[in-house]
This record gives C-alpha cells, structure tokens and sequence, in this order.
C-alpha cells in the first residue's frame, strides 16, 4: 500500500495542500490503495530526509527543498516528492489505471496550473487566516508570518477589519469570473464534455479539483459561509464541478 505523505490540520478531511489534493485525487481515481502519513510540517525537511525521501526541487542557489505531497511505494520501493513526479510516476507504474496526464501536454498544464492558481489563490488570506487558527502553534506561527508579510497587516488587524475581507471576497469573485469564461465557447456555450479535456478526468482537471479542495477545506468545509459564498459564483459553475470531482476526494 502507498503511504502519501501530508501536513497535519485540524480542518474538514484533515488536508489543505492544493499539491497534495492532487495526489490523492489521482490515487483515488486510479484506485490505487494508499494511506495518508501526516508530517510535522514545521520538520518536514527533517522527516523526510529521516525517510529517505529525495528533494521537490534544487533551488537556483544549488540547496535542496523538501515538500510535500511525496509517496512512498513498498511494490517498487520508490520514494518521490513533487505532485508532478508523482503523478507521473503512477501514470507508467500503473498503467492499467486511468492515466492522468496526456502525452505532449506538459507546456499546457504547466500554463493552465500557473492561471488557475492565480485566480484561486486571490483567496489566500482567507485561508491562511483558517489555517493559522488550525494548525499546532509552532506551524500556525510560520503560517502567521506568511500572512502577514503578504497582507501587510496583522493577523488581528485583519480579522477585525470587515473591508479588507470584504475586498479580498470581491477580487475573488472577479478572479474566478475570469476562469469561468475559459470553459465557455464564444457564443457562451459550456466546453465541459464532461471534463476539461474530453470524456477523461486529466491533470487539468486536477489542477481545479485540487484548487477548490483548498478552497473548500480552508474557509471552514462545505457546510461553511466562505464554501457557500464560492458555490453561488459563476452560475453555480464552481459547485457543479467540485461535486464532480468530490467523489475522488476521500481522505484515507
């Protein structure tokens, strides 16, 4: 069984990494039994190298970078990190499976992960704020200087200024607009048949299933005011397709 690593929080489905959510939705439609193991996300670089797991990524300055989501597969005894390289990684070991990412569509997802994030994440300091409030305190403080070096202000300052939020809601909006109008035809007509990319779940379809778990899980779940307020957008576009995709979206 693959052990999918993660950060621990005290949200709905106890997860909140748009890259992990990607994993686990590919894991989930493929089928492939797994687990999820939460790191300490204040020690992950110490845990994984305790774990024999290899780097996301070698920065620029040549000093490795470990992350999360990584797997670790006892059938081939492989251990990868980065959302990508997994997903590839389970593409060709299970080929049997329904395969996620399309020959020859690297440049396109790289492009349309890029756009999608940056309509989603005008919503980060309404999760971050989520966040800071579940998770232990020593993470919550990382994620508390994030917010506040992004947002400019205090966390405290923030919460008890109803404009701000109100502000951040309305880029959101018109963010998500934006997007919407990607998955229309000139004339207004709907390009879902019924995925992104045709009949088959893709990456692209990760890529926002993945975005809107952490839409979803950090503004308080489905039952929450913030998940409520995204499903109205857009003619209900956002809410028809995370119900969709909820079914992949099962934490095991």
């Amino acid at each position: 069984m693959i052990t999918l690593y993660d950060f621990a929080i005290n949200a709905p489905n106890k997860s909140i990494s748009p890259f992990t959510w990607r994993v686990r939705l590919a894991l989930n439609i493929k089928g492939i039994k797994h687990q999820t193991q939460s790191l300490d996300f204040t020690k992950i670089e110490e845990q994984c190298k305790e774990l024999g797991i290899p780097p996301s990524e070698i920065k620029p300055d040549g000093k490795p970078f470990y992350s999360v989501p990584a797997i670790y597969d006892p059938s081939t005894n492989t251990r990868i990190s980065d959302s990508l390289k997994i997903i590839e990684y389970l593409d060709k070991t299970y080929p049997d499976t329904p395969q996620i990412i399309i020959p020859g569509t690297s440049i396109l997802n790289a492009s349309f992960s890029w756009a999608i994030g940056k309509s989603v994440f005008t919503l980060f300091p309404l999760v971050a704020s989520y966040i800071i409030s579940h998770t232990p305190p020593e993470a919550s403080s990382i994620f508390r200087k994030r917010f506040e070096g992004r947002v400019k202000v205090t966390l405290e300052e923030f919460e008890n200024d109803k404009a701000l939020p109100a502000k951040i809601w309305a880029e959101g909006e018109e963010a998500f607009t934006t997007a919407s109008a990607w998955f229309k035809t000139s004339d207004g007509q709907d390009r879902l048949q019924p995925w992104i990319m045709g009949q088959d779940i893709t990456f692209a379809d990760l890529i926002v299933g993945a975005g809107l778990a952490w839409a979803v899980y950090g503004t308080g779940g489905e039952d929450g005011e913030g998940w409520k307020r995204i499903a109205g957008w857009d003619d209900g576009r956002w809410k028809a397709f995370w119900d969709k995709m909820k079914p992949y979206a099962i934490v095991y």
